[in-house]
């Protein structure tokens, strides 16, 4: 490295790309060395769940709409099709909805653990 810095990595790949973009060291300094707090258990982790529920949900959505036809004539029939024509139509269409159900349960506990 050109910098005299030395980064924890042994694989040189890794090591290269840290050295012109040093995600690996971010990532490293944020959640590897970071000091944690003793009260730390499990339910600390629904914060980051209902984001990752969020981007789920986003995203389904978004790929939904590209098939969707909002019109009170088409409305049905292109959810059907959907379901039965777009290949994982029907899978994705269970995801967000009961992505949906798990956002809000994430959230809620996310919510009554800050309360606690």
């Amino acid at each position: 490295m050109s910098h005299g810095t030395r980064t924890p990595f042994k694989n040189p790949v890794i090591e290269w790309v840290d050295s012109r973009l040093p995600l690996f060291s971010f990532m490293n300094k944020e959640y590897g060395q970071f000091p944690t707090p003793r009260n730390f258990n499990y339910l600390w982790n629904f914060g980051a769940l209902s984001l990752v529920m969020l981007i789920v949900m986003i995203a389904s959505g978004i790929f939904l709409a590209m098939n969707y036809t909002p019109s009170t004539d088409h409305a049905f029939n292109s959810v059907e099709r959907i379901m039965r024509d777009v290949n994982g139509g029907w899978l994705l269409r269970y995801v967000h909805a009961n992505g949906a159900s798990m956002f809000f349960i994430v959230v809620y506990v996310h919510i009554f653990r800050g309360m606690f």
